[in-house]
Parts: structure tokens; C-alpha cells; sequence
């Protein structure tokens, strides 16, 4: 991103909404190079912008950063959650660490079987992908054959957490085996410094009954 544009972010972050006066102002460049730079933080949903009376006069647009534009900023949340994973670790063992991790796949399951329901198998690889590409994952899918399906993810959201605590992307391969019923591989991982996470699903087969 342009750095005027990270400077006129930064203003917003820390003074709360302004006018391109005020932005001028501060940032000392023309009023005019403050509106181009403002058309495309607001083209990209980064800013947003409204009209609010100050004193006398028509209403002043005034400038003000979006949720979009605030998640620019840096965050900590991996580190953080790493910090309390090693503290509970170091309190009270591998186990219980195990254990949170599980609680929070569970809490997956149930949403993700919600978003699932009354789908065949194909199906809910669908929904799988796109699920996990609303989560940030960049995933997709492709199929193999009738009974394989392969689940690509070229981004891990939790990359810090995972290199930290392996349990994590066990709990991952366990919900989606619940959840598709199926059989689930990792073939490729980026925890291990490939490009990109790559599991083989193939559905499970019930002995004495032909799947549809």
C-alpha cells in the first residue's frame, strides 16, 4: 500500500474520524492529493464516509476507518494464544492442552455440520471448501474420482499456532472426518514448508451397504 495512504489509515486509527482539511493539514500535502488517495482507500472499503455538521454551514464529509481498514493493523492473537497454550501447558500438562484443542473442534463440528445438513457427499465437500475459504484458508476443491475428493488450502490462518502445537492440525484431519464421515489424508502440509495443505477424501464405505 501506498504510504500515504498507510499515513492517512494511521491518522484515522488514532484520531478518529476527519475532514480532508483536516488530513491536509496534517499530513501536508494538497487537499486534492488527500481526495485521491481517500478515493481509493474508499473504493477498497477501507475508509468510509459521511456527512456530519461542525457549527455553521453545509454538513462537512468527514473520513472514518472501516472494520477492513482496522484489520490492516497488526495483530497478536497467534502469539497470544501461543503464550496461553505454552502457560497451560507448563501448568497442567500435553493433556490438557489436548483437551482445549478438542473442545474447540468440537465447537467447529457442530457449526460446520449445521451448514451441512441434508447434503450428499459431494455436497458437503462443497461446502467444506467454501467454509474454510470464508475462514481464510484460500481453499479449494477437486475431484478425483466418484469416490475422492481432494481439499486444498494455499493459506493457514493459524500457521504460528500450528508450528507450536502439532495437535492443532491433528484436531483439523479429525473434524473433517466427522463431519464428511469420510476417511481423510494430509498428503501435503505447510507447517512443513510446502506451498500449500492437501487432503485426499474418500468416503467411507459401510460394510453390507452400497453408498449412493
Amino acid at each position: 500500500m501506498h504510504s500515504t495512504r498507510k499515513e492517512i489509515l494511521g491518522l484515522l486509527k488514532k484520531r478518529g474520524p476527519m475532514t480532508v482539511r483536516e488530513l491536509s493539514e496534517s499530513l501536508g500535502i494538497t487537499p486534492m492529493g488527500v481526495r485521491q488517495h481517500l478515493a481509493t482507500l474508499e473504493r477498497d472499503a477501507y475508509v468510509a464516509v459521511e456527512g456530519v455538521r461542525r457549527g455553521q454551514g453545509r454538513p462537512s464529509r468527514i473520513y472514518a476507518i472501516t472494520p477492513e481498514g482496522d484489520d490492516l493493523f497488526p495483530r497478536t492473537y497467534q502469539q497470544f494464544t501461543v503464550a496461553i497454550l505454552d502457560s497451560l501447558q507448563t501448568l497442567a500438562g500435553e493433556d490438557q492442552v489436548a483437551r482445549v484443542l478438542d473442545l474447540c473442534k468440537d465447537r467447529n463440528l457442530e457449526s460446520y455440520r449445521q451448514r451441512m445438513e441434508g447434503k450428499g457427499f459431494s455436497e458437503k465437500i462443497i461446502e467444506l471448501a467454501r467454509i474454510r475459504d470464508e475462514e481464510g484458508y484460500v481453499a479449494e476443491w477437486k475431484q478425483v474420482d466418484p469416490e475422492t475428493f481432494l481439499l486444498i488450502e494455499h493459506n493457514c490462518p493459524i500457521r504460528f499456532v500450528a508450528g507450536r502445537f502439532q495437535q492443532a492440525c491433528r484436531c483439523e484431519l479429525d473434524l473433517f472426518a466427522e463431519v464428511l464421515g469420510a476417511e481423510v489424508e494430509r498428503t501435503h502440509h505447510i507447517v512443513n514448508g510446502e506451498p500449500y495443505c492437501c487432503y485426499v477424501i474418500r468416503r467411507r464405505q459401510e460394510a453390507g451397504r452400497p453408498q449412493k
